[in-house]
């Protein structure tokens, strides 16, 4: 369970540059269009990242919960493994999109494109901001946007094969991606241009590339020694 939780804490870390791209965008209107509320400024971008972090953590238990049932009805041990498997496979993925290597986990993105033409809408009607406590909703919901990212920690999530764990596992990947996400309204240019940098994502993607290698090396010894 740690190395799952670990793991998902450094694919939000190691992704911030995908974060920026997916999210930056909203996240940096939302630091900067605070000024019609009498709030801190600061208010605004904290309740929209807790929001984002409680839905990766509800989808967390959610998917978490699905596994759990799979088990309870005679699904066994040897499905986790597999799922781990494919869990490592999906953050090698997304390390190679990252890195620019390749893009083939864009295919799993449009998946999510189906779901979220109806949450899109719902989402739009909290912009712009009226109070900053209106960021949280806003940020609830953004957190259904279609994200190769977070379907890798998804993944992750899901071979933990228990309500609690997958949702936990999500909230760890939240909390990787709160520091870059919470900040990208007042980031430097220089901060944002290091962030960008060619040789930053490939260094990043790799790490993830590693990361999903050995999920994959342990998720076989242990079906190898489950007789599989």
């Amino acid at each position: 369970m740690i190395t799952s939780l670990v793991a998902a804490f450094m694919i939000g870390v190691l992704g911030a540059g995908h974060c920026i791209a997916m999210c930056g965008g909203i996240s940096g209107a939302i630091a900067h269009a605070n000024k019609q509320t009498t709030q801190p400024n600061t208010l605004a971008p904290l309740f929209y990242n807790l929001g984002r972090i409680t839905s990766y953590t509800l989808i967390g238990a959610i998917v978490g919960f699905t596994a759990q049932i799979g088990l309870n009805f005679g699904a066994g041990y040897d499905l986790l493994l597999i799922l781990r498997f494919v869990s490592g496979i999906t953050l090698i993925l997304i390390g190679l999109y990252i890195a620019q290597l390749n893009s083939a986990i864009l295919q799993l993105e449009k998946v999510g494109r189906l779901v979220w033409q109806y949450i899109q809408p719902l989402a739009r009607q909290f912009l712009p901001l009226k109070t900053s406590y209106h960021a949280f909703p806003l940020g609830f919901l953004w957190g259904w946007l279609p994200c190769g990212l977070v379907y890798s920690a998804l993944t992750l999530a899901l071979s933990t094969g228990s309500t609690l764990n997958a949702a936990l596992t999500m909230f760890a990947f939240g909390l990787g991606t709160f520091p870059i996400m919470f900040l990208v309204g007042s980031l430097s240019t220089k901060f944002n241009s290091l962030i960008q940098n060619t040789k930053f994502k490939r260094f990043s993607g790799l790490l993830l590339v590693l990361f999903g290698s050995h999920v994959i090396y342990i998720a076989l010894v242990q079906l190898s020694a489950s007789g599989i």
